[in-house]
């Protein structure tokens, strides 16, 4: 069971937003047929806000 709160939640919430930005990074292919190329150049803008989101939580979102 998955706790509501705490460190192991945030991990592993951390953990499935990097495995999203990494799925949608990985689709960053220069030609293809299927994605058009602002639509490449935003899933890559995406993937990397996803990256800096995921480290948020990761890290309980530090006070600056």
């Amino acid at each position: 069971m998955i706790p509501h709160t705490g460190w192991l939640r945030r991990q592993l919430e951390s953990a499935l937003i990097l495995l999203a930005a990494w799925i949608i990074g990985g689709r960053n292919v220069t030609r293809s047929g299927v994605v058009s190329r602002r639509d490449n150049n935003d899933m890559y803008a995406m993937a990397e806000k996803l990256e800096d989101i995921a480290e948020r939580i990761a890290d309980g979102y530090p006070k600056p």
